[in-house]
This record gives structure tokens, sequence and C-alpha cells, in this order.
């Protein structure tokens, strides 16, 4: 593994991997190997991509002399879940803040009005509900790596299929952290 700085892009195999593609850990100053998604910690670091074989690998690989708060068998899992806890605690703040829509009508009336800056589609939603959705002009790649449960969350609802943004600064980490997310689940 390299270390590498995580404001530069790694490149790995003539594949070229942005930021939002990949997964940090940093080695703590008692040898402890931590995931680091949001740059919290200072240490030696690996850049990994955002995929379940390339992680499944870096676990693997990495050298026994490190301690490790998770094996190869659930390392997927412990991302995936503070992917979700982080994107799930900004969709709540959204939503106190008043910047989002929630409904297909409502979200329907917002889209026809170009106010919709991210549609995020829960993957177990019906399908004719999705392609009565388009996706916002401003948004080129559809995000449905949640489940209606996993958008429910930050509303206090069981369920919630499609979630609108309106602009606001909260929609750059929501982009970023999903991006790694679908990365992980597809």
């Amino acid at each position: 593994m390299k270390n590498l700085d995580s404001k530069k892009i790694f490149s790995n195999k003539d594949k070229v991997c942005f930021d939002n593609q990949m997964i940090r850990f940093v080695i703590s100053n008692k040898e402890f190997l931590i995931p680091d998604l949001y740059s919290s910690f200072k240490g030696k670091e690996f850049l990994v991509k955002s995929s379940k074989e390339e992680l499944k690998k870096f676990s693997e690989g990495i050298n026994n002399e490190y301690k490790k708060s998770f094996n190869k068998n659930n390392i997927v899992e412990i991302i995936e879940n503070i992917l979700v806890k982080h994107i799930v605690g900004i969709i709540s703040l959204a939503r106190k803040s008043k910047k989002v829509i929630i409904g297909i009508d409502e979200i329907r009336f917002y889209l026809k009005k170009n106010k919709i800056y991210l549609l995020l589609q829960a993957n177990n939603s019906s399908f004719k509900r999705e392609e009565k959705l388009s996706l916002p002009i401003y948004q080129k790649i559809k995000i449905n790596c949640f489940t209606k449960e996993e958008l429910g969350i930050a509303f206090g609802r069981k369920n919630i299929a499609n979630i609108g943004f309106l602009k606001s600064s909260f929609i750059n980490s929501i982009i970023s952290d999903s991006y790694r997310l679908q990365s992980l689940r597809n």
C-alpha cells in the first residue's frame, strides 16, 4: 500500500480514483489501524478504493503488526454503517433547515421549477414511482444506494422512498458519501 496525500488523486492499474471514491485508513500512534472517512485522525495513511473487493484485499494484505478493530469479514459492513449514519445525520440537519422535500407530488412540483438540486431514491421502492421522477437538471448520476428504511430514519418514519434537496451546503457531503456508499454496495 502507498502512503498518499489525501488531496491527491490515487492511480491504480490505469484507473483514476478521486477522493470521494476512496476510503482512508490511518495508523494511530498506538499502532491501531482505524477507518478514517472524514480525515479526523493524524498518522500514516492508506487510501483504498471504495469497493468490497478492494477493502477485503486491503484487510487481508495489511501487516499483522497493526491492531485492527475489524476483520476481513466485517470491514465492508463497518464502513457502510459509518457512511449511512453520517448521511442520515446530514439529511436530518437538512430537514431541520427546511432544505428537504419528500412526497412524490411535492418532489415533482419542485423538479418542474428546477428547485431540486439532488434526488435520493430508495433502491427498494416501486418501479412505477421511480419512473415518474426524472433526475434534477443539476444531477448527472442516479443515487439509489439506500433502502426506504434507511432514508426514513432521518424523518422518524418507517419508509421514505424519495428525498429531494433544495440548494444548500448539505448537498456536497451527501453526494461525496453517497458515491462511496454506492460504490461499496454495487
